[in-house]
Order: C-alpha cells, then sequence, then structure tokens
C-alpha cells in the first residue's frame, strides 16, 4: 500500500509534501526475499503508473526481527557491536555522469 505525504513543509509552504511513504507493516513478518520482491513491485508501480522518474537521498528503515516476530539487533561481523546505520554498497560507476 502507498500512502503520499500531504502535510505542508516549511521548504515547500503551501504546497503538498514532496515525500512518499510506501508502507510494508501490512505484510507482517516476512523473509527478505519477499521483502526485496515487494520493493521491486512497488519501484515498478512508482515508475510505470505514477510516472516517478528520479528519487533523490532515499532512505530504507527496516526494523529486523526474527521468524516469530521478536526484535533483533544487527550486529558487526567483525567484533560483534551493534550497528545502527548502514551506508550503501551500491556502485555507481562515475562514467554515468560524464556528459561529453
Amino acid at each position: 500500500m502507498i500512502f503520499l505525504g500531504l502535510l505542508m513543509t516549511r521548504k515547500y509552504p503551501g504546497k503538498p509534501s514532496p515525500y512518499l511513504t510506501v508502507d510494508y507493516s501490512r505484510l507482517g513478518t516476512i523473509s527478505l526475499d519477499e521483502f526485496r520482491q515487494a520493493i521491486l513491485t512497488d519501484l515498478h508501480v512508482l515508475e510505470d503508473v505514477h510516472n516517478v522518474q528520479f528519487i533523490t537521498a532515499p532512505l530504507l528503515r527496516v526494523q529486523v526481527t526474527d521468524e516469530f516476530g521478536d526484535p533483533h539487533s544487527v550486529r558487526n561481523l567483525g567484533d560483534g557491536k551493534p550497528i545502527y546505520r548502514m551506508h550503501t554498497r551500491h556502485f555507481r560507476p562515475s562514467c554515468w555522469g560524464y556528459e561529453p
């Protein structure tokens, strides 16, 4: 289910918020594979149905649980310390921004 934020913001006074929230809470506890498929499906919907072509500074926030829905912390494999923010491992080649 997709919810469009309609709150007014300071940056855009008098205009609806430019932020979009995609709500996956109705799915309950799901595997990462199912979540991956849900995200890809919703990205296709945004692109094909809603004509969204660009986004700026997207942020993905997930509540990590075990298979029973109990909270589970994510830990660093090296030292075992809990981590709260992970930077993307996605690589964007510099040639994509090159214009001859």
